[in-house]
């Protein structure tokens, strides 16, 4: 016994010993919440860690690789402003904004809000939505998002992952544990060996499993039926974990606000239950065929009911029974029907009712703030019930529907304390939905990408049956959005669709569209590029300083939005100089650019010489740099240096034309002079 017991301390000192020198290896670090970027004098840019979802995935989830879920990299400074208030709006795909843009998403859409609502605050709201993440996850995420961003307020939409989510009740990875062997799980798989290991099968050059379409590979998890004990486990682990969050938030003094979900009620075709045996089953076949979405309302109903009666589980069923009572004009018992459908869907990708219970339990027991997302969705859609007007797929909502969604979070905080509260009368200073919209650049070569990929959704396993219809009306959708572009918009689609130009949409359609000198378009292109990707070279500081030429080009005076844009710009660029691919004549060109638009001529014009000097530069940005030169060293009384300027940049790239084209122009100003 001794010995057995002298072995097994010797082997857990050995773990310890191992575990605690992999510790000092900083590869081996889970990914934390943040990361550091840059440094400059007494201010550091941090960013939200793209990786960090990586700590759940652990490896593999069925066949999907963790890197392929990545978090929204919200770049920020600190120290932050003495007036800022700081949001983490946690959750899963939801949140996060898919199938759209993320400056589209909820979270961006209640940072304007919120502006409006604080005006005179610098307020931030960071997107903590991680894809397939259960409420598990999401209670992690929000413990770790507070502590590394000091957070202010906390908002909270989950629910709809706690059965084939990451860490969810029929999941693969944690399913079925109890909340105390998930915490277990995940804190082992925090330990630098349990890393290491999962790195060996790449080191040792063993084939990776390659991506997996992400619906598919949660779905082989298998149907979850009406009466399996795993729906209740996952009811009692979203409680578990919202009461988590709750006390933590609590704890700390802040806010805390939980949102009822919403899904397609009446757009989105559950999975279909199997026919009763033998000639039974033919029979129900043949009166689900007669109660299809094709045939006459009245006539479809009468096969439905005699359906239901050999077998009225079936979710389909219940789907067909509220298309037919809706087309009949009968809105309340459609949408009974609808929603029956959804609780008997054995493909429970939509939260059930049960699951809204436990989010309106927990937040009037905890005393946190509720926000009604699913009773605001009801009150703005038709009186069967939630559908495509709101819903881009079965739980993801459309852009206005992200809009609403923020709009429900943003009005109950009227009853927050302070700094958040506001009598109920300041909801006046919200915009209409559409404006908030508009703001963020809801651009419509997006909206076309987003209808063609819910279009291939719904003609892929597992959403494909029952669907069919869907996919037809998205591809014409699609045709009629791609009728409607104009023609520097589709070209830019196309070089997008090909790999040609950057990899951000809008930028690639707004560099097409300021070639094409369609400057009006571009404009609203580049602003939605600076709103996308902030503190990044290209869809940030030279997609700000085209939006502000493209403003100067259709005759707008320089005003202090232009001003502000472009002081950002050279703030940001002595942080984004610092990346090791970031060169001195890029820098040089950025700079000189904007304090050209500046009318900082000195300073432009010291920058620009710099950059002129560089040979990448010359070629890269010819000829725009030779026009932006040129134009200061006539202002600084040296015409004689832009002609020769002129004459040698165009002769080495073989330009001669451009150089003698600008060297009359430039004698010819002189002359007027």
């Amino acid at each position: 016994m001794r010995l057995r017991l002298a072995a097994l301390l010797f082997g857990l000192g050995l773990v310890g010993l191992l575990e605690g020198a992999l510790r000092l290896v900083p590869a081996l670090r889970p990914p934390a919440f943040t990361v550091r970027l840059a440094t400059v004098e007494d201010r550091t840019l941090n960013a939200v860690n793209p990786d960090y979802p990586q700590r759940f995935f652990a490896g593999l989830a069925g066949d999907l690789p963790a890197g392929g879920v990545r978090m929204t990299p919200r770049p920020y400074v600190e120290p932050a402003p003495p007036e800022a208030l700081r949001v983490l709006f946690a959750g899963g795909s939801t949140v996060q904004g898919f199938p759209h843009p993320k400056r589209l998403s909820a979270p961006s859409c209640l940072q304007e809000m919120l502006r409006d609502l604080h005006p005179g605050r610098h307020i931030e709201v960071y997107n903590a939505g991680i894809t397939a993440a259960s409420s598990f996850a999401v209670a992690r995420a929000v413990e770790d998002g507070v502590r590394a961003l000091e957070a202010d307020l906390v908002v909270v939409y989950t629910g709809h992952n706690e059965l084939y989510g990451v860490y969810g009740a029929a999941s693969l990875a944690g399913g079925g544990r109890a909340l105390w062997s998930k915490r277990l799980h995940y804190g082992v798989m925090q330990w630098r060996m349990t890393r290491l290991v999962a790195r060996l099968p790449g080191a040792l050059g063993t084939d990776e499993a390659q991506p997996a379409d992400l619906l598919e590979t949660m779905s082989r998890t298998g149907s979850v039926p009406v009466d399996d004990p795993r729906r209740e486990r996952a009811a009692a682990f979203l409680e578990d974990n919202l009461r988590d969050v709750a006390a933590f938030c609590r704890e700390r003094g802040i806010p805390l606000v939980l949102c009822t979900l919403t899904s397609n009620e009446r757009g989105f075709a559950p999975a279909r239950r199997a026919p009763p045996p033998g000639e039974e089953g033919a029979t129900y076949l043949d009166l689900l065929q007669a109660g299809s979405r094709g045939q006459a309302s009245a006539a479809a109903l009468q096969a439905l009911e005699e359906a239901r009666e050999l077998r009225e589980d079936d979710a389909y069923l219940q789907f067909l029974r509220g298309h037919h009572l809706e087309r009949l004009g009968d809105g309340f018992a459609a949408r009974q029907a609808y929603l029956q459908a959804r609780e008997l869907d054995t493909r429970p990708w939509r939260a059930t009712a049960r699951f809204n219970e436990v989010v309106r339990r927990v937040a009037a027991e905890e005393g946190t703030l509720l926000a009604d997302v699913q009773g605001r969705f009801v009150d703005h859609s038709p009186a069967a019930g939630v559908g495509w007007e709101l819903m881009a797929d079965h739980l993801h909502p459309t852009a206005a529907g992200q809009a609403l969604l923020a709009r429900a979070v943003a009005a109950v905080l009227s009853e927050a304390p302070q700094p958040w509260g506001f009598p109920s009368e300041g909801l006046r200073r919200l915009q209409a939905d559409g404006r908030y919209r508009q703001r963020l650049g809801d651009l419509p070569v997006e909206q076309l990408a987003v209808t063609r990929a819910m279009a291939r959704l719904f003609t892929s396993p597992p959403m494909d049956e029952g669907n069919e219809s869907r996919a037809e009306e998205l591809r014409r959708q699609g045709a009629a959005l791609l009728a409607g572009l104009s023609p520097g918009e589709r070209r830019g689609v196309e070089r997008w669709v090909q790999g040609e130009g950057p990899d951000l949409l809008a930028l690639n359609v707004a560099e097409t569209l300021f070639s094409a000198r369609d400057y009006q378009r571009a404009r609203s292109y580049y602003q939605a590029s600076r709103l996308e990707q902030p503190f990044t070279i290209w869809s940030d500081l030279w997609a700000t300083l085209r939006w502000v030429r493209c403003g100067r080009l259709l005759g707008h005076p320089p005003d202090e939005t232009d001003r502000v844009a472009l002081e950002t710009v050279l703030d940001r660029l002595r942080f984004l100089a610092r990346a090791p691919d970031f060169s001195e004549g890029l820098r040089d060109f950025i700079e000189g650019y904007a304090r050209h638009l500046l009318g900082q001529g000195a300073g432009a014009l010291a920058a620009l010489e710099a950059a002129i000097r560089d040979e990448e530069t010359r070629r890269r940005f010819f000829p725009e740099l030779l026009h932006l030169i040129v134009i200061e060293l006539i202002a600084a009384g040296r015409p004689g240096d832009a002609e020769r300027y002129a004459l040698q940049v165009s002769a080495e790239l073989r330009q001669e034309a451009v150089g003698r084209a600008l060297v009359e122009r430039i004698r010819a100003g002189a002359a007027r002079r």
